[in-house]
């Protein structure tokens, strides 16, 4: 099963969620979970913000050597689960590409449990803020990929 996080840029929020997905599939034996992450804008070979890497490496993870890529028609061919941070990125998705839409949320729709909800808010990017905006989010990461693995469980 294939999930893939995306986001604009691809060096903030979708490569945090993906490398924290990663770290919490593999505590919890889900050893057939392929992740990874992609963004709307195409940035290709930019590396992990500064406060993302050291936000991650305080938590025991490592984004150094992630660089961010553009998503392609590939990606969504192939992921079974595609999360995206805002309503406007699910539209782009939408419009580039119509088929699948039925397993693509919003990462918040996780955050009330396993099952994802309609309605949920969208992630700011702490892009351009303080280690704060940074800490926010990944606070936000870390609980919609929590109830996200229990999802998957609950799918496998």
């Amino acid at each position: 099963m294939k999930v893939l996080f995306v986001c604009d840029g691809n060096i903030c929020r979708s490569p945090m969620a993906a490398e924290y997905l990663r770290s919490r599939a593999a505590r919890e034996g889900l050893s057939h979970v392929v992740v990874d992450s992609a963004g709307l804008l195409g940035i290709e070979g930019a590396p992990a913000a500064p406060h993302a890497v050291a936000l991650l490496r305080d938590e025991g993870l490592d984004l150094t050597s992630h660089r961010s890529r553009g998503i392609t028609s590939a990606d969504l061919r192939t992921s079974d689960v595609v999360v995206a941070m805002t309503l406007a990125q699910l539209d782009v998705l939408a419009r580039r590409f119509p088929q699948g839409h039925e397993r693509r949320w919003l990462l918040r729709a996780f955050e009330g449990g396993p099952v994802p909800r309609g309605g949920a808010p969208e992630l700011d990017d702490p892009v351009t803020g303080p280690m704060a905006a940074f800490r926010g989010a990944f606070g936000i990461i870390r609980s919609c990929v929590d109830h996200l693995v229990l999802h998957l469980k609950h799918a496998s």
